[in-house]
């Protein structure tokens, strides 16, 4: 079975933090979602992936830590 995962990453420190942690996801295989938004002066970016889980697997458990 498939399962999309969605996350929100930002960069605290500003554009070149974001820019390296997106790196970071994107060799993990997440893809970015639409562009980088700003708020309150912090930018933001939306990330997807699509994996593969076991037809067993608890739908509610998340592979990774949220940020």
């Amino acid at each position: 079975m498939k399962r999309a995962e969605y996350k929100i990453i930002s960069g605290p420190s500003g554009l070149p933090q974001l820019e390296d942690r997106i790196t970071e996801f994107l060799n993990k295989g997440w893809k970015p979602v639409g562009g980088i938004a700003f708020n309150a002066g912090y930018p933001y970016q939306a990330i997807a992936r699509v994996v593969t889980v076991d037809e067993d697997d608890n739908l509610t458990r998340n592979p990774e830590p949220a940020l």
